[in-house]
């Protein structure tokens, strides 16, 4: 009887051993990997950090202020023939200037051909500088009528006085043509100054001559 009650709790023992073994097991709690975390982290802050930067408009560099290059200065240009410039009108008194009184050859005074003629300019002498021979009245531009180009005054003039300054020319041989001469006074040092004399001639036939006035 004992042998057998042996036996029973042997058998009891065995039994109870086999189905604890079948039973279910406990799922192994998975080890977390701290350094797996802190990647994961680091990632997950980078690809939101990206997109708030494609979100958020990119500031315009503003460009430096570009340099204007100063204005190049004109240079003034030299009368074009027949059309001496506008002279400046000087302020006060002037060591060398003169003013203008009279001529004895209108503007479009018809002349032949080749014809002799005498041009007569009086002028005031307006400036603070006696003239004496000097001084001379010179062609300056445009037609050259005859060979001419430079008059010397002959007599002292000293300012405030007036003095008439004759010019030989010839009318130039081509027909049916307007011609202008350009004239200025030049001083002692070869500088002109005051403004132009100038005479305007026509060379005509016979038929279209103007008489001359006479004195």
């Amino acid at each position: 009887m004992k042998k057998k009650s042996v036996i029973f709790i042997c058998l009891l023992v065995g039994v109870s051993i086999i189905s604890a073994s079948c039973g279910a097991r406990p799922e192994p709690t998975p080890t977390v990997d701290p350094a797996a975390i802190m990647t994961e982290v680091a990632m997950t802050i980078s690809a939101e950090l990206t997109q708030v930067a494609l979100l958020t408009p990119s500031p315009t560099p503003t460009l430096p202020p570009t340099a204007t290059p100063p204005p190049i200065p004109t240079q003034a240009l030299p009368p074009p023939s027949g059309q001496p410039a506008v002279l400046p009108t000087a302020v006060g008194p002037q060591p060398d200037n003169w003013l203008y009184i009279s001529d004895a050859i209108p503007d479009d005074t018809v002349f032949w051909k080749n014809e002799k003629f005498t041009q007569r300019w009086k002028i005031e002498n307006t400036g603070t500088t006696t003239w004496d021979s000097s001084y001379t009245l010179t062609y300056w531009d445009g037609d050259i009528l005859g060979d001419i180009t430079a008059v010397s005054i002959t007599n002292p003039v000293k300012p405030g006085v007036q003095v008439e300054i004759s010019v030989p020319m010839v009318a130039p041989s081509i027909e049916g043509k307007t011609y202008k001469s350009w004239w200025r006074m030049v001083n002692d040092k070869g500088q002109p100054f005051g403004e132009y004399l100038w005479i305007q001639i026509y060379v005509g036939t016979v038929f279209d001559k103007t008489p001359i006035p006479s004195g």
